[in-house]
């Protein structure tokens, strides 16, 4: 690549985006006034506002069934509250009336007045105070009634105390006095960095996204990107001159967002107070978020960049963004969350954590070496984007993708075209969304029953019915054929290294990210026999998941996804079947068993070779434990319910010559 054209493309592109008004107004300018009017009118006003209803009048009713000296004081003394006043009693007003009057917003609150006798002996005054909680200005009486009240009952337990001659210091049996350690920065700290990392996390992307769909979707769109590929600049040189654009408004953005926050942040500070006025924010802080933004926004630029090329106009490329966005917004969202902290699991997720390690440092409490696990796995992430990039911008099927038929017509006029990827991707959603509250609530009742029917009903059944309505051939779609019998003992040979593979992959997971617990006693119930018999255990586990769930997907979706490709089918598929099982902890290695069974289904072109396989992987699953601790030569393998690290060398030794052996038994990787 040439640097200098390089940097030609840059200043070209940041030329003319620096003279957009749009450009400027939204990244620039928008910034540094949106926040000091945001924050500082907002503080203003809700001071205001807070005032403004602590001085409302409240009106309240008492409905006094007692009528005696320490009620007629009680009530003196609510009167005397500011802003309170006391409607007239009514002789004629009963429960309903009042509570008709509190929810017509007449009153505010009602206080019921009644008596009762103690075990001791003495009177109880039993106060009911009916309030509408979702009223602010009911809930303000409710406090004003709360405080009163508690004093009115320290003055009364006072006088008796004073009747029979005993000092009312004896009710002070213990004494609890709060002390936050915490100095006021890291209070501040803890504040600001809940929401922080959400607010730049959000603009980052949000400003990215406008400037990526301009830079490749707009030109498509204006009919000069033709203009530009035929210039002296090579396609790479193209690419990184945008990609470079996208990052230095991106930077720029997010500076002048810093920026303004933390004027704005100190500004606010500054009218709290004397004790906060003696602090400052920590600017180092922001510096440090600054230079952690940075990896982000590269990561971020190179995928909307990567939506851009896909996209054939700047409509089509904000659709596409949406998920990007709604998806980020969710996962950003962490920092709100209680109990998450950021350990190297959570370092390896994008977005989490950038968002718990910004709070991390708002609370100047951040790991170093995590610090640079994020750093370095989301460099890793942008090598990987950039080059995706780089591969779609080069390709000019992708780069001039003509329009596309819109519509979701799931079959033709002869309703053979069922195995289409368009019509798989709905059913799969549906199919999904189905198992997530159908089959979630079955089994939340019963787990082995709520699996049958979620097996039955909603995974196999729908896929026969389609296939049959759309008079689809069966046994062709489902790769219904017969195979070689080798491929089934090669299959039994291969079972129990894989599932020592896959066993040890989640043993792996659970380091990086630990299972609580609770999830593993419920997967451990699920494989053991305590309240089934052996043969039922298998059928629900093994039998009925390897026969349904391959003639979903290693039958119907993966006749569809293979169009794209052997191994594209292959791993699309078993993607969607490890998320399909709706469980993050056990999504790498389902996907990796998905894999496998692609593999198999493709290789020897029969369905049954998977169907064996998931039984196998799923039977010996329930095998071992219930069984492991019975057999003497298992304790090799199995060291205190974890399997021993040494197995993965023979498990891959053998693996490597099953697949050897597939290969020269089914020469070809075709139908």
């Amino acid at each position: 690549m040439n640097l200098k054209k390089i940097i030609v493309i840059y200043k070209k592109e940041l030329l003319d985006l620096v003279r957009d008004k749009r450009t400027v107004v939204t990244s620039f300018i928008l910034p540094v006034i949106l926040y000091p009017l945001l924050m500082i009118g907002f503080s203003s006003m809700m001071a205001r506002q807070e005032t403004k209803l602590e001085q409302q009048q409240i009106v309240i009713y008492i409905n006094d069934e007692v009528q005696d000296r320490d009620t007629d004081a009680l009530k003196r003394s609510l009167s005397e509250l500011e802003t309170i006043q006391i409607m007239e009693e009514k002789p004629n007003f009963d429960n309903i009336t009042y509570i008709n009057l509190l929810k017509g917003k007449t009153i505010q609150a009602v206080v019921n007045i009644r008596d009762s006798l103690s075990s001791t002996g003495y009177r109880i005054l039993d106060i009911t105070c009916y309030y509408d909680e979702t009223s602010e200005k009911s809930s303000v009486a409710y406090r004003k009634i709360n405080d009163k009240l508690y004093e009115i009952e320290e003055e009364l337990v006072s006088e008796r105390l004073n009747e029979i001659k005993i000092n009312n210091e004896i009710l002070n049996a213990i004494e609890l006095k709060k002390e936050n350690i915490a100095p006021p920065e890291q209070m501040v700290g803890f504040i600001v960095g809940k929401f922080l990392p959400y607010l730049l996390i959000i603009l980052t992307i949000s400003g990215a996204s406008v400037i990526a769909s301009d830079l490749i979707a707009g030109e498509k769109e204006r009919g000069t990107l033709e203009t530009i590929l035929i210039s002296a600049a090579r396609r790479n040189e193209l690419v990184i001159g945008k990609y470079l654009t996208i990052i230095t408004i991106s930077i720029i953005t997010v500076l002048l967002n810093l920026f303004s926050m933390y004027l704005s942040f100190q500004h606010i500070f500054m009218q709290m107070g004397s004790q906060i006025n003696e602090f400052h924010l920590p600017v180092w802080n922001f510096a440090l978020i600054l230079l952690l933004m940075l990896p982000l926004i590269t990561f971020f630029s190179a995928i909307l960049l990567s939506i851009s090329s896909y996209s054939r106009n700047i409509k089509e490329a904000q659709s596409y963004q949406m998920p990007l966005i709604f998806g980020a917004i969710m996962l950003s969202m962490v920092s709100f969350l209680p109990g998450f902290e950021l350990n190297f699991g959570f370092a390896l997720i994008p977005i989490v954590n950038f968002s718990l390690l910004m709070r991390d440092i708002m609370l100047n409490n951040f790991n170093p070496y995590l610090f640079f696990v994020v750093i370095g796995s989301t460099v890793i992430l942008d090598i990987v984007t950039v080059y995706i990039s780089i591969k779609l911008f080069h390709s000019e099927k992708i780069l001039f993708r003509t329009a596309e038929d819109k519509s979701l017509k799931f079959w033709g006029k002869n309703k053979r075209n069922i195995l289409n990827t368009q019509f798989v991707i709905v059913y799969y959603v549906i199919i999904l969304i189905a198992l997530y509250y159908l089959g979630g609530s079955w089994q939340m009742k019963d787990i082995f029953s709520g699996l049958i029917k979620t097996q039955i009903f909603i995974i196999i059944l729908p896929v026969i019915l389609i296939l049959r309505i759309s008079k689809t051939d069966l046994r062709s779609a489902l790769k219904l054929h017969n195979t070689k019998p080798i491929n089934y003992l090669m299959v039994f040979i291969a079972a129990l290294p894989l599932l020592l593979l896959s066993g040890i992959i989640a043993q792996l997971i659970n380091m990086i990210f630990p299972v609580s617990k609770a999830y593993l006693e419920t997967m451990k119930d699920l494989v053991t026999m305590q309240q089934h018999g052996l043969l039922f255990t298998i059928f629900v586990v093994g039998v009925l998941p390897g026969i349904c769930e391959e003639v979903m997907f290693r039958g119907f979706i993966l006749s569809s996804f293979r169009k794209k490709g052997v191994w594209a089918g292959i791993v699309v598929t078993a993607v969607l079947f490890g998320a399909f099982h709706l469980d993050p902890f056990r999504m790498l290695p389902v996907t990796l068993l998905g894999i496998w069974l692609g593999y198999l289904a493709i290789k020897t072109r029969s369905l049954y070779v998977p169907i064996l396989a998931h039984f196998l992987h799923n039977s010996l699953t329930v095998l071992i434990s219930n069984y492991s601790d019975r057999l003497a030569w298992m304790s090799f393998i199995f060291k205190d319910e974890n399997i021993a690290y040494w197995t993965v060398i023979p498990a891959l030794v053998i693996l490597y010559f099953v697949i050897a052996g597939f290969h020269k038994v089914n020469p070809e990787m075709v139908d």
